[in-house]
């Protein structure tokens, strides 16, 4: 019986009130499972970018160390975000596997050539052995205490 003096199996309003919760209850885990698959999909393709990431970030820090070479060479990070951010706007044509490697190797152009344009040209080799020992050495390809 409930209060109102109504047997539990004939309250239609607490019928009622358990199917709308038992229907809440089963949206709400088809939303969790939905919400699952999504964040699994974001932390793969957080992932597959981690690599241009890496790249990018040993790249600004060897312009980071230009200055040792000659006080003149200063970059700055606003700088270097836009020149990041329109290699990836050259290299969307491709596909995904083949977009990361795009980004990567439009990235490590534009980065030498826009270097360039600033530096003496007794430094430009120096430039260009720079970015391929530090690029090897975040590959692991150098140990860092032998070079």
């Amino acid at each position: 019986m409930t209060d109102k003096g109504i047997p539990l199996l004939e309250d239609v309003d607490l019928i009622e009130t358990l199917n709308n919760a038992k229907e809440s209850s089963e949206e709400a885990k088809t939303a969790a499972e939905t919400l699952k698959i999504a964040m699994k999909k974001i932390m793969e393709n957080r992932e597959n970018y981690r690599p241009i990431g890496r790249q990018a970030s040993t790249l600004y820090f060897v312009l980071f160390d230009l200055p040792i070479v000659d006080p003149m060479y200063q970059f700055s990070l606003d700088w270097y975000k836009a020149l990041f951010e329109n290699s990836i706007a050259e290299s969307r044509e491709g596909v995904q596997p083949d977009r990361f490697k795009a980004i990567t190797k439009t990235h490590t152009l534009a980065v030498y050539r826009q270097t360039c344009k600033t530096l003496f040209e007794r430094h430009k080799l120096l430039l260009s052995m720079q970015m391929c020992v530090k690029l090897m050495m975040s590959d692991g390809l150098i140990d860092p205490d032998e070079y």
